[in-house]
């Protein structure tokens, strides 16, 4: 499965994109791996009580994760997942 990451999230994966072979079948699954392996990705994604950051987007297929099930949101490696942090301006 093809990740997609957006703005100030690239520089924590090392490019534009994550590929995870047999990835886990919730968005929560996902997050939670990928939180392990790269550095500061977990406090860019999740609040103090592990709830995704009210300004970062999760999409999968084109849906926000927040108008499915949230982090129990189901995925197959077929998916398309993108993930933007919070951003501002005007």
């Amino acid at each position: 499965m093809q990740i997609r990451f957006y703005a100030t999230l690239r520089p924590l994966v090392g490019g534009r994109s994550v590929d995870l072979s047999d990835p886990p079948d919730t968005i929560k699954g996902i997050l939670e791996r990928l939180a392990c392996e790269y550095e500061g990705l977990h406090d860019q994604l999740f609040d103090e009580d592990g709830t995704v950051r009210r300004f970062v987007a999760i999409m999968v297929d084109g849906r926000d994760i927040r108008h499915i099930d949230g982090l129990d949101s189901r995925v197959n490696p077929e998916s398309e997942l993108d993930i933007f942090p919070p951003v501002a301006g005007g």
